[in-house]
């Protein structure tokens, strides 16, 4: 049964996004936070870079979805330099949008040369990707939200394979529950897509509020972790 929309996708999305930068910047204070606060995060991501591309087919004008996203991303860029952090979001973002306009200008042309440039601009952007937060994780979701989005079975298939690649890269190794479970559990994103799959594809509550939420509570909730975690 699909029973979550966009907004409710979203609070998901951002509460298991705090749970997880509560485990990174209190944690690492000395405060014992359970490492399941992390774990938990890691469907935070996956929601959002789905609901990036949801956004990229409904939205009334690309180019200011794109200008709202670049406008945060610069705005984090100072933040994080301020309070001497490396979360941005934003950036990853705004180069899923950027990527999408230029596929979706490539297969609305006929024209040859168009595939060309198309393809080497994604290959740049693809490498631009490995200097933001989401690095590959990114790029990929993205991908793979966009080409499979009429084709759920496939997109589940491809993303459930895409998501636990560390742990095929780990079998056989005498460490690899350490690694698996202590230091590297990127491959949880894999359980964002239950939720996912529950997308009724309605917006549900729509505001003024609910539109800028998301932009005002990535920084806000990043500056305050980040003062609280020195200040105990």
């Amino acid at each position: 049964m699909k029973k979550f929309n966009s907004f409710t996708l979203k609070i998901i999305a951002m509460i298991t996004m705090l749970l997880d930068h509560v485990y990174t910047y209190i944690g690492q204070s000395g405060i014992d936070v359970p490492i399941w606060f992390g774990y938990l995060g890691k469907i935070a991501a996956p929601i959002f870079f789905y609901l990036i591309v949801e956004g990229f087919f409904h939205t009334k004008s690309k180019v200011k979805y794109l200008s709202r996203l670049a406008s945060f991303g610069v705005v984090m860029i100072g933040i994080d330099k301020i309070i001497g952090i490396h979360n941005n979001i934003f950036l990853s973002l705004t180069l899923s949008v950027i990527m999408l306009m230029v596929i979706d200008y490539a297969k609305k042309s006929k024209k040859s040369y168009i595939y060309i440039i198309a393809t080497l601009a994604v290959v740049a952007i693809g490498a631009a990707y490995m200097f933001t937060e989401a690095s590959m994780f990114g790029l990929g979701m993205t991908l793979i939200f966009y080409f499979f989005r009429d084709k759920k079975i496939i997109m589940a298939i491809v993303y459930g394979l895409f998501s636990l690649m560390p742990v095929f890269t780990c079998i056989g190794i005498p460490d690899a529950y350490q690694q698996l479970f202590l230091f590297d559990y990127q491959w949880m994103m894999v359980f964002a897509l239950p939720l996912i799959l529950m997308y009724n594809g309605k917006l549900g509550l729509k505001n003024k509020i609910t539109k800028w939420m998301f932009y005002i509570f990535y920084p806000a909730h990043l500056i305050a972790l980040a003062l609280i975690g020195r200040l105990l």
